[in-house]
């Protein structure tokens, strides 16, 4: 039996993976700070991500613990995340840098940390972080949330060096998505998002992907032999 974990599944690719597993009669954990209408194996845990004590309440662990019990193989997918600031170095508000940090790099690493410890020696453990290719290229603007996927990218490979017999573990760049996140890029400021252009240019053209096609790329990925032999890696390869 497999259990899913999903941080921010009640929308963009976090909802169309949630779809995809519950289609295929999996059970998933949604993490997020607002849920999805009640369904048939969906069971929800309203939490933000950007909140440490939520991230450390004993409650939130329990619910962890008792959620993977039955399971032989758990998956984390790592995939709540935000792009603001998109903003030049030197224009971004701390508040911003802050949550973005804790969202984007301090959640996934205390939630795999936490399964890592739960997980009994008869489980699986697949984590899965959302990376992106703005953890691997520059880009104006995005020193912020370029650096964060960077630090998911580093994470995998230091979980992977230290060959835990139980655990797999991948940062996967999903590509670009039709997101709620793609609008916010769209929106921002082109004096403070010298990308801003490029990314309106990219929905006008229509070559944003699907959120769902997605998800099922990335699920049927997650199953295939190969996971875990490569630790960095983008869908699209």
């Amino acid at each position: 039996m497999q259990r899913i974990i999903i941080t921010g599944h009640s929308r963009g690719l976090g909802q169309a993976l949630s779809a995809y597993y519950l289609q295929h009669g999996k059970a998933v954990l949604g993490l997020a700070r607002h849920g999805l209408p009640k369904q048939h194996g969906l069971s929800q845990y309203l939490l933000d991500l950007s909140d440490n004590q939520a991230l450390n309440d004993a409650k939130l662990h329990s619910v962890l613990s008792n959620f993977i019990a039955p399971a032989h193989e758990v998956i984390l997918i790592n995939n709540a995340a935000t792009v603001i600031p998109n903003a030049l170095a030197g224009k971004a508000k701390v508040s911003e840098i802050t949550q973005a940090i804790q969202v984007n790099v301090t959640a996934p690493l205390v939630l795999s940390n936490a399964l890592m410890a739960l997980v009994t020696s008869q489980q699986r453990l697949k984590i899965v972080h959302i990376s992106s290719g703005a953890g691997r290229q520059v880009y104006a603007g995005w020193c912020v949330y370029g650096a964060s996927k960077a630090a998911l990218d580093h994470h995998a490979r230091c979980v992977a060096a230290e060959n835990h017999a139980n655990v797999q573990i991948i940062s996967l760049a999903p590509g670009i998505i039709d997101t709620d996140m793609q609008a916010e890029i769209r929106a921002a400021s082109c004096e403070d998002f010298p990308l801003q252009s490029r990314f309106q240019a990219l929905k006008e053209q229509g070559q944003l992907s699907a959120p769902a096609v997605t998800a099922k790329m990335i699920a049927q990925y997650i199953e295939t032999a190969i996971f875990g032999q490569t630790t960095i890696a983008d869908i699209r390869d």
